[in-house]
């Protein structure tokens, strides 16, 4: 039996003209995030690039909190995806850029990252609203 290997990508999702506690703006799902993934990739590499990343494509992690997440994607095309999110310019209509911050073989590198980093950025929003 053939096991299938692959990377786990670790990304930031950093938006343009709005407050981090704006209300009015409905967060970001998780669903929100593959379909705009997909709509990339299809854009970008057209219909080899989909049938290469839909069976592997997978969105494990996102916080609306931090704007981080985590996916999942075979070994052999994760350079495409990771092509593909740095050209994603908008999500639901709101101007954004996307930032790969790791790129890892295990989940539990990912994981270790994205809990340090939002405990970092929790503990770092929390400070700025005891001012």
């Amino acid at each position: 039996m053939v096991r299938l290997k692959h990377r786990w990508i670790l990304f930031e999702t950093l938006f343009e003209n709005t407050s981090h506690q704006d209300t009015s703006i409905a967060p970001l799902t998780l669903h929100d995030i593959y379909i705009t993934v997909k709509e990339s990739i299809q854009l970008n590499f057209g219909d080899y690039g989909r049938g290469c990343t839909s069976s592997s494509l997978n969105v494990k992690y996102y916080s609306p909190h931090t704007n981080m997440g985590l996916l999942r994607v075979s070994r052999d095309h994760y350079r495409m995806l990771w092509c593909a999110l740095t050209f994603i310019t908008q999500i639901n209509s709101r101007s954004c850029t996307i930032r790969v911050l790791h790129v890892g073989g295990t989940i539990k590198q990912c994981q270790a990252l994205v809990v340090e980093y939002d405990r970092e950025q929790i503990l770092e929003n929390e400070d700025l609203n005891d001012i």
